[in-house]
């Protein structure tokens, strides 16, 4: 054997070892040919954030086309040259971590990529290199890098984070992709809305056309919750790429949650999104948002829990394109139907804020699917002609620069993205505490098509709300102020406008650069006007704070000091907003309820509902009217509850016991005492004949004025086998005990076991059914989940009031509570 040869064997090489960004970059082999050296923006940002890259939260504002990509890489090599760990560079789509990896190459930086489950290299494991990942990745339920000892995040377009953080925060149950689970959800919410007047709305849900939205309050929520949960958890939420990541989240916060129920899906999510909690905003953690336009800082607050240390925003001309804004509303007011004709010629981008605005554009825009829109995007980019292309709720992401486009439709205000955002807009009129939100969208969408500069473009604004909006001097306060010079200059163009051909010349001035455009434009742009100042009310930043606050403590479920957060601010909380303030006392009254303190929960869930009346009224707690009636059957379930010195409810502690053997484990005589007790939680008097008399039959439900049941189990007997002619005597038999030994005349016959035939010899009668044994398991959820919400929400003086009204709504009522078992007639089966 050959010695082994070590002469080879030599220390690392510490390539990019510097922590300087600048030196960083004077090191690197650059191979990207537009890159000569640092612009000035860049080597200023870079040196300013090396000074405070320390503290925990820096935002860096560079508009588009400031080459803000290279000052994020830079600075997320030097943080990793300086920990020696981990660093994620976080973008808002696959399709920008393939373009910032790409450019990473091009500048001589080592990266990693992560994406659709997959590392690129073992860079990012080692601590050699950033890893670049999506939004996605890092923010689902359950995500791998909450286990990674991660030292910095950098957030690139960090103003996209808001509704990305807020989706994986959510619970969408599709109406077309979960029916059955759509259909129990809903039906659960029937009554409460018919109580309150919203009866025609919530039959209108039934139409998957219908665009209204129901919001479920959180009192109504805790009611039905343990229904809720048994829904749920049936449902196999963890199972589905679709459900799994959210229910990752929620699955124990449910309680917690704001419920919104529309044609299509329910949305089940948090009304303030706890994202503190998460690993990447501990203290050890360094944050970086890297962003055209942070917004204000009430918004970032909000997306981010708390606002930046240090903004970092250097001066710099990128992004100061020329543009056009034209006003198609002035021509007509169907201004979408302008916009059409005026642009044909042009290959233009369409945003809007949702699929249904879509429509408008169908036969005229190539609109793409949900999981299409990447290469769609990249098909228009090298198409040549006048092709049109339309996203929905895509205001960031895309881009779009020089003759790759030049022309662009903003139509409509962009809002709802997402059902507790709509509702909040449309319904509760928040728009003071959405309105940086909105601002910050709308500037985005401004930079799809333009970059530096040298190019120019023309962008038409279509949608009422949006030319109300943008022309509103408070909201122009919250834009750039070189944009709002622009809004200023297409309000005073579109002025001149009179006829679609009007419009589709002033865009052909714009793009081909006549004389008289750019004239115009160099006066009107060098005009110094008086600008209006955004609204600096410290209180708007305080609010966001507060609601922050409130929210974690609330997940937590530290209920009191969640309390004390929004009722020692809400009197000036109202002072600002008073919807917002409305929207607060509604959320402190979830908190006074799960303090048990129902009292002064009802009071804010009233007030919530006195002062933004959309926000759905209370049912309040209260004892019946003297003269109601309830059946008897009402009565007994309300009996059952066993109460406390203190007034304390309390549903039977053996009644999971009891109801144990209809998971088919028990023994013939076990199943038939778990069956009666199910009589017997229904309120019906239950008893078991042959067993008590030796002779009737196995199982007898019964309830005055109402038909009885006779039940025969069967469950020991094979699938294979048929319901004989003794089987049918023998109930016939049972039925005629019934007949003779009870007041009942009206009988449901029912065989519980395999869903078999009868024998031709055995001609049962048409009132005999049969059922699985699991039908009936799956009733005694329903009662289980039942009681456990008239416990929660009922008082000892109102228990026969809750246990109808939950019973009710629940169609557990005698006799239609067998509709909630699948039952066969035994003379239909073959």
């Amino acid at each position: 054997m050959s010695p082994f040869d070590f002469s080879g064997i030599k220390p690392p090489k510490h390539e990019l070892s510097a922590v300087d960004p600048v030196e960083i970059f004077r090191k690197v082999k650059i191979t990207d040919p537009t890159i000569n050296d640092l612009w000035l923006a860049q080597g200023d940002a870079l040196r300013n954030w090396h000074k405070k890259r320390t503290l925990g939260d820096i935002g860096l504002v560079l508009n588009t086309g400031a080459g803000k990509t290279l000052v994020g890489l830079l600075m997320a090599q030097s943080l990793v040259n300086e920990t020696r760990g981990k660093v994620l560079y976080v973008c808002s789509s696959i399709q920008l971590v393939e373009q910032t990896a790409e450019k990473a190459r091009g500048y001589g930086l080592p990266v990693t990529t992560y994406f659709r489950s997959e590392y690129s290299n073992e860079l990012y494991s080692r601590a050699k290199a950033p890893c670049i990942t999506t939004y996605q990745a890092v923010f689902r339920g359950g995500s791998k890098f909450f286990s990674h000892d991660v030292d910095a995040v950098i957030f690139d377009d960090a103003h996209a984070a808001e509704h990305i953080i807020r989706d994986h925060f959510s619970l969408k149950l599709g109406r077309n992709g979960m029916p059955s689970v759509y259909g129990a959800f809903i039906a659960l919410f029937r009554d409460y809305f018919y109580s309150i007047g919203k009866s025609g709305t919530y039959e209108e849900l039934a139409d998957p056309a219908c665009q209204k939205l129901l919001f479920v309050p959180p009192f109504e929520v805790i009611r039905q919750f343990s229904e809720i949960m048994r829904i749920l958890s049936a449902a196999k939420l963890s199972t589905s790429m679709d459900t799994a990541f959210p229910w990752e989240y929620l699955c124990d916060k449910v309680d917690l949650c704001a419920v919104l129920l529309s044609s299509t899906s329910i949305t089940i999510t948090p009304p303030f999104i706890p994202v503190r909690h998460l690993p990447y905003f501990s203290k050890k953690v360094r944050r970086i948002y890297l962003s055209a336009t942070l917004g204000a800082p009430d918004a970032f607050t909000r997306t981010f829990g708390k606002a930046p240390d240090e903004i970092i925003a250097p001066e710099t001309t990128a992004g100061k394109c020329e543009r056009l804004i034209l006003f198609p509303s002035v021509v007509d007011d169907k201004d979408v139907a302008v916009a059409r004709e005026a642009i044909n010629q042009n290959k233009a981008l369409i945003l809007v804020p949702t699929r249904q605005r879509a429509k408008l554009w169908e036969g005229f825009a190539v609109i793409p699917e949900k999981d299409k829109v990447t290469e769609t995007v990249d098909l228009f980019k090298q198409s040549q002609g006048t092709p049109k292309l339309l996203l929905a709720a895509r205001y960031d992401g895309v881009d779009l620069p020089g003759d790759t486009c030049r022309v662009m439709v903003i139509d409509d205000l962009p809002t709802g993205l997402g059902h507790l955002e709509r509702f909040m807009w449309e319904s509760l009129n928040l728009g003071k505490t959405l309105r940086s939100t909105v601002a910050s969208r709308i500037i985005q969408s401004f930079g799809r098509i333009s970059r530096g500069l040298s190019d120019h473009g023309v962008v038409l604004i279509t949608g009422r709300k949006l030319v109300d909006w943008l022309l509103t001097p408070k909201n122009q306060a919250y834009l750039p102020p070189f944009l709002t010079m622009q809004i200023m200059l297409g309000d005073e163009v579109s002025k001149k406008l009179v006829s679609p051909e009007d419009v589709a010349s002033a865009i052909s001035a714009c793009l081909t650069r006549s004389e008289g455009w750019l004239g115009a434009y160099d006066d009107f742009m060098d005009t110094a006007i008086d600008e209006e100042e955004a609204d600096k009310d410290e209180s708007s930043v305080a609010i966001a704070e507060l609601e922050n606050a409130f929210g974690e403590l609330l997940w937590d479920r530290r209920y009191t000091e969640a309390a004390k957060k929004f009722a020692n601010s809400l009197e000036s909380t109202f002072k600002s907003s008073s919807n917002t303030g409305a929207w607060h006392s509604l959320w402190l009254g979830l908190a006074y309820e799960m303090m048990g303190d129902k009292e002064r929960a009802i009071g804010m869930y009233d007030k919530a509902h006195a002062v933004q009346k959309n926000i759905p009224a209370s049912l309040s707690f209260v004892k019946p009217t003297a003269g109601t009636l309830y059946c008897e059957q009402v009565l007994e379930v309300a009996k059952q509850f066993a109460i406390s010195q203190e007034g304390k409810i309390a549903v039977p502690t053996s009644i999971a016991k009891d109801f144990s053997a209809l998971d088919g484990s028990g023994s013939s005589s076990q199943t038939e005492e778990a069956l009666r007790c199910l009589g017997q939680y229904l309120g019906l008097d239950a008893t078991r004949p042959d067993n008590e008399f030796n002779t009737g039959p196995d199982v007898l439900w019964m309830s005055p004025g109402t038909p009885a049941l006779c039940i025969e189990v069967k469950s020991d007997k094979k699938a294979s086998s048929k319901y004989s002619k003794a089987d049918i005597g023998q109930m016939s038999d049972h039925l005629q005990w019934v007949y003779d030994n009870t007041n009942c005349k009206d009988v449901f016959l029912l065989f519980v076991g395999p869903i078999s035939s009868a024998t031709p010899s055995a001609n049962p009668s048409d009132h005999i059914y049969v059922c699985e044994l699991s039908e009936l398991m799956k009733l005694s959820k329903i009662v289980l989940a039942a009681l456990d919400d008239i416990k929660n929400h009922a008082l000892p003086l109102t228990l026969p009031e809750s246990s109808h009204e939950v019973f009710s709504s629940r169609n557990l009522l005698w006799p239609s509570c067998l509709n909630q078992i699948k039952m066969y007639r035994l003379k239909d089966l073959q």
